[in-house]
């Protein structure tokens, strides 16, 4: 709604409109999210809880690691994934993902200041690289709760975060971040109280005194119990040890670590700059900075978490600058640009609905680049022929597991199962170790891998059949096979 002189005009004012638009081209790229070789074995895994009633706890995808412990912490998110499959098949699925991002948006737009222009310039780049990591999988659902537990702990809604944590720990690892947050948080509250700051300081200190154990708590209310704190602990350093590699440092030789470290150290020499005024700034500012740079420290060491630290970094970042700075091309002020309010809320309503129409083409025509079907059914079936055990690479399991489902895998993605020395043994045959041993403990007669990868062309070097062969796969049998 805007005023003008003859009286209020039904409309938007452009800076509406800006948010507004910004808004559908999130929901657009949260609609074409790309599914991941993950996204199909956390499938199957929803598909298996619904089916059983029960969560795994064992391995049963794998002919490796059978019997193994499989400590199934992302079970929620997983029955989940599943239910939006069900109701909608990798439309469904994507339907879900883009309603999470939006709301993680629009969180992140509540804990903003500032003119709305201003937010839009801010979120339109950390957002939009943050947006380089999502895909189909647990993590969307961690980032809205992340964000979610800012916005409780900006609004002192502290009854609810146990509860947000009992939820949280039963759908993704993630949880281990909202506890550093929290954490860093609380002392910050605690710091806040002892400084003789006001009355509702001394009382934030003791609310979140008490919150961090009963969060943490909450945390145990799972199917792994007190075991998810070590869990957690090890998930983490075993990642980082089997060199998986979304928990590589980001490095400013590619795109993405370029413009990590562009906006990071933007980041660190605005908190320097603004350093005083922070000090003397809200709870809010102190809550929205703090758990940003409680998840800079993740974001350094691995790429994964690019995306929660550049989600709260982007409210942080307005907090610092305040709620009257603008971006201006110059100090002077020009007269101001008339403003068509009707014609902006046409414009924004032309753009929702060119969107909705629009998706549901773009998925037919970019399924291949959304991942929703990445096996050929002339592989497939060739898989499903191979004789005995059939080895894969790491990244291609989980796909074998949800669209082959009577063939157990070699490897995963989900690492859990493996000891760290098996999947360190795995990538080394993949960069030209030896394969022999390994193929000879397990009776390894057939193989599916990338058409153009490494270890394809070593088996056909050595003799090893093409049961299917095109640009993308490869079903390789060894010599003498059937």
């Amino acid at each position: 709604m805007s005023s003008q002189a003859g009286g209020p005009t039904r409309g938007l004012a452009f800076d509406q409109m800006a948010i507004g638009l910004l808004f559908v081209a999130f929901g657009v790229v949260g609609a074409f999210t790309p599914a991941q070789t993950d996204t199909f074995w956390h499938l199957r895994a929803g598909a298996d809880i619904w089916r059983s009633g029960h969560v795994p706890r064992f391995d049963s995808y794998s002919y490796t690691a059978t019997g193994a412990p499989y400590p199934d912490h992302e079970w929620l998110s997983q029955a989940l994934m599943y239910a939006a499959y069900r109701a909608g098949g990798m439309r469904g699925l994507e339907i879900g993902g883009a309603a999470l991002i939006l709301a993680t948006v629009t969180l992140v737009y509540r804990l903003m200041v500032g003119p709305r222009l201003t937010r839009f310039a801010l979120m339109a780049v950390g957002l939009t690289v943050s947006s380089c990591v999502w895909t189909l999988r647990p993590q969307i659902l961690s980032l809205l709760l992340l964000a979610f537990l800012v916005w409780l702990l900006v609004r002192e809604r502290y009854l609810v975060i146990p509860l947000l944590f009992l939820f949280w720990a039963n759908a993704h690892g993630g949880v281990a971040l909202g506890g550093v947050v929290l954490t860093v948080v609380t002392a910050v509250a605690i710091a806040r109280g002892l400084g003789g700051r006001a009355p509702a300081d001394r009382r934030r200190a003791g609310a979140l005194a008490l919150v961090l154990p009963l969060s943490g708590l909450a945390c145990a209310a799972t199917p792994l119990g007190f075991q998810m704190f070590r869990f957690l602990m090890s998930a983490s350093a075993g990642s980082y040890g089997a060199q998986i590699t979304e928990w590589y440092a980001p490095h400013p030789d590619s795109l993405l670590g370029a413009a990590f470290w562009v906006l990071t150290l933007a980041f660190v020499v605005l908190l320097i700059a603004r350093r005083r005024a922070l000090a003397a700034g809200s709870w809010t500012d102190w809550v929205v900075c703090a758990a940003a740079l409680a998840a800079l420290p993740f974001a350094v060491r691995s790429l994964r978490h690019i995306g929660p630290f550049l989600l709260l970094a982007t409210p942080a970042a307005s907090r610092l600058l305040g709620p009257d700075f603008r971006f201006r091309p110059s100090r002077r002020a020009g007269p101001p640009s008339p403003d068509h309010p009707r014609a902006n809320l046409v414009l924004l309503a032309a753009a929702c609905l060119l969107a909705i129409g629009l998706v549901p083409l773009g998925w037919t025509g970019a399924s291949a680049h959304l991942g929703w079907h990445p096996i050929g059914d002339g592989a497939l079936q060739a898989v499903r022929a191979c004789p005995g055990p059939l080895y894969n690479q790491y990244d291609e399991g989980g796909m074998l597991i949800w669209f082959a489902p009577e063939k157990p895998v070699f490897i995963d993605g989900r690492w859990d199962p493996y000891p760290p020395s098996f999947v360190q043994q795995d990538f080394a045959i993949e960069s030209g170790a030896p394969y022999r041993p390994v193929f000879d403990r397990y009776g390894i007669r057939c193989a599916f891998l990338p058409a153009s990868s490494r270890m394809s062309a070593r088996l056909r070097a050595d003799g090893w059949r093409p049961r299917f062969l095109d640009d993308t796969w490869s079903v390789l049998v060894a010599p003498g096979g059937g």
